[in-house]
């Protein structure tokens, strides 16, 4: 298709017209902004690797990094303007640092300097020798004595215990320890005895094999609960050996002269039965009869009771020189019932004299038995033990068997002489 000459003629006379350049408001140019970091690229233009490209505007632009405020971002120490290599760091002004505060005076003890007016007061009462002063003495002008129904201190029971508790070491020191023996604890019996047991056993029920030191018979049927294994002891053979047992301690140590006061005493089976039941004034007597009641009592060395307790026997040892109470149970109890009512006694016999704060319950180990008839040997030769100043734990119950014909041999012989000393030729002790 042609145009007509007239209007060709117009048109090119329009494109090659200067039209100003109209710009509207958001709308793009016409033609792209030359950059002022860009030059134009002639081709026409020789290229040489000398030529170098003059520096640009933005290059030579002088900025001062320290009037720039640091960026406040984690990254700011990163994204500050770095300094000019040409140019010198400014002096970094020196930081003074803050006036320590001033060391308190230190004193002897590190201690601080106050003025207390009851310190003098605490140190004259420091100075006296007694136990724990109440409050009430502290802040009176006059220290009066506290009444009985007043507590002293928070810590006086404390302090009675630790008393009791030094006392009773001291009481320990006086007498000697008590020893285990080197190997076998129990001596055998002579074939000789052994043969008269064994035909004690086969006699009649009713025939009297020995008598105990006040005259009571012991027949068959008596010795026969000792010898037979896994039989209970009656109260004969119990109350016949604990009185051996005394004679052999009063002879030993010289009290058995007809004007000495009695320093070994054993009760019989009855009398912690009456006291359990009845109460003290069912044994009031006792001790009066054997020549230990009252006051006296304190002079005797040791006392042995027998305890029984629903089928089971134990050993109640009371010291009165030494103010202590021992409870040995093969079953490994601790008898708090039982000491309480052995206290309730002595109270009874010594009267005013009688101060619980001065006694003391000692741990008392047992041998442990390995059934429910071995009680009352265990009661026996535990008596036995403590008499002689041997360990009760020396013995255990493979030595039951053993025990049981010796105890019978023993209350045949008539005591612990002759054969049975126990001492042997070497003067070690033997059960």
């Amino acid at each position: 298709m042609t145009l007509p000459k007239e209007r060709s003629r117009v048109l090119t006379l329009f494109l090659d017209t200067n039209v100003p350049d109209i710009s509207l408001p958001g709308a793009f140019p016409l033609t792209p902004p030359e950059s002022p970091s860009l030059k134009p690229i002639d081709p026409h233009a020789e290229t040489t690797e000398e030529a170098e490209t003059p520096p640009q505007e933005w290059e030579s632009m002088d900025i001062d990094v320290r009037t720039q405020p640091p960026l406040v971002t984690d990254l700011g120490p990163h994204l500050h303007p770095r300094w000019h290599p040409d140019r010198s760091r400014p002096p970094t002004p020196k930081r003074t640092p803050p006036p320590s505060p001033p060391k308190p005076r230190r004193v002897p003890d590190d201690r601080m300097e106050i003025d207390d007016p009851w310190q003098s007061h605490a140190q004259e009462y420091a100075k006296i020798r007694h136990g724990p002063v109440s409050a009430v003495q502290l802040f009176k002008a006059n220290p009066k004595p506290i009444p009985p129904n007043r507590i002293q201190s928070w810590y006086a029971r404390d302090f009675e215990k630790l008393e009791k508790e030094r006392l009773a070491r001291e009481l320990e020191g006086k007498r000697p320890s008590r020893v285990i023996p080197c190997g076998q604890p129990v001596r055998s019996l002579s074939p000789k005895w052994l043969t008269k047991v064994q035909n004690a056993v086969q006699c009649a029920q009713s025939q009297v094999i020995a008598k105990s030191l006040a005259g009571d018979e012991i027949c068959q049927k008596d010795i026969i609960t000792c010898v037979r294994p896994m039989a209970w002891l009656n109260d004969e053979i119990i109350n016949s050996y604990l009185a051996f047992i005394v004679h052999y301690l009063r002879q030993f140590n010289g009290n058995l002269g007809p004007n000495d006061r009695p320093r070994f005493h054993s009760f019989n089976t009855f009398f912690y039965s009456n006291l359990r039941d009845k109460g003290y004034q069912s044994v009031a007597r006792w001790a009066r009869r054997a020549k230990i009641g009252g006051e006296s009592l304190l002079d005797v060395d040791t006392v042995f009771i027998p305890v029984h307790e629903v089928n089971h026997w134990t050993l109640m040892v009371v010291r009165p020189v030494d103010r202590t109470i021992e409870y040995y149970d093969s079953l490994g109890s601790v008898g708090s019932h039982q000491v309480k009512l052995i206290k309730s006694w002595l109270r009874g016999e010594l009267g005013s004299k009688f101060k619980e704060e001065e006694w003391t319950v000692l741990a008392s180990v047992s041998s442990r038995q390995d059934n429910m008839s071995d009680c009352g040997v265990f009661l026996l030769i535990n008596a036995k033990a403590i008499a002689l100043g041997i360990e009760p734990t020396a013995f255990g119950p493979s030595h039951t068997s053993l025990l049981r014909k010796k105890i019978v041999a023993e209350i045949m012989n008539g005591g612990l002489h002759g054969e049975f000393i126990p001492q042997d030729t070497t003067g070690t002790l033997l059960l």
